[in-house]
């Protein structure tokens, strides 16, 4: 019998895995996922639509995978759950889609704290008083705005991803800085593709600028001409894939992000 496309909406918490991809040292998400799913008796391997790195968390993570015809989808997330990770939903997919190669636009949101991390964000948030480099100097939210403003568009992003990513333009929708509560801020990034470690580079690079131990002339020209410079890459931890949009192919019904856990990182700072 043909199988069935279907969709997982999986969440999880990075610092307890080394990435998503399967490798011969774990865990990783990939393959603890696709463990649970065999014990299920689904022998299925996932698709996903962003290979986060080790500490990256994900509120929306999309996997594809291939079911045998009556899989009872609205059963598996409660079957797929463990220390730090979970399923919000599991749906058949519409026909085209694919969660690596369907066109979509991917939210980012990378928390950083101005002060000591709240304790309820710990593991979630970074600290950049603590960051060497800055000399204990702090960005200034307007200024990381600016930064991160003028990165918007389509361009060339070789400067500020790693060189096994393939090199070609890419969109940066917006790019948006959010005082929070408890010395917070919440930068939320939106594009049509990143590359590996881009976000991170990008948020590094802003602070950097925001702080003025990077010139707003060295910043326009690996914009502009992604012209290589000394940058600083933001820890892992800050970040988290926060939603994917599938647009007029998105598998999941409305609601389904209220199933979410209800906590850092997994929230909007207040």
């Amino acid at each position: 019998m043909r199988s069935l496309r279907a969709a997982l909406w999986l969440h999880y918490r990075g610092t307890e895995f080394r990435g998503w991809q399967r490798q011969r040292i774990g865990p990783t998400v990939q393959a603890t996922v696709e463990e649970a799913l065999a014990a299920a008796g689904l022998d299925a391997g996932l698709a996903a639509a962003s290979r986060t790195d080790r500490g990256v968390h994900a509120r929306q993570q999309i996997a594809g995978l291939r079911v045998p015809p009556g899989t009872d989808l609205e059963s598996l997330p409660s079957l797929l759950r463990g220390p730090g990770w979970g399923c919000a939903a599991a749906a058949a997919a519409p026909a085209g889609f694919h969660a690596q190669w369907s066109p979509s636009v991917k939210e980012y949101r990378y928390r950083l704290a101005l002060g000591p991390v709240p304790a309820p964000w710990t593991g979630g948030a970074w600290e950049v008083r603590a960051e060497p480099r800055l000399l204990g100097r702090v960005p200034e939210p307007a200024a990381l705005a600016r930064a991160l403003d003028e990165a918007t568009g389509r361009r060339d992003f070789a400067a500020f991803h790693a060189a096994s990513s393939p090199r070609r333009p890419r969109t940066l929708l917006t790019a948006e800085v959010r005082a929070a509560s408890e010395g917070l801020l919440d930068i939320r990034v939106t594009g049509d593709g990143f590359g590996r470690y881009q976000v991170r580079a990008l948020v590094g690079g802003a602070v950097l600028v925001a702080t003025g131990h990077l010139s707003p002339r060295t910043w326009r020209s690996a914009l502009d001409e992604a012209t290589r410079f000394e940058g600083l890459l933001a820890p892992p931890h800050g970040l988290i894939l926060w939603a994917v949009d599938f647009g007029a192919l998105s598998p999941f019904p409305p609601g389904a992000a209220e199933r979410c856990p209800r906590e850092p990182p997994f929230v909007g700072p207040a």
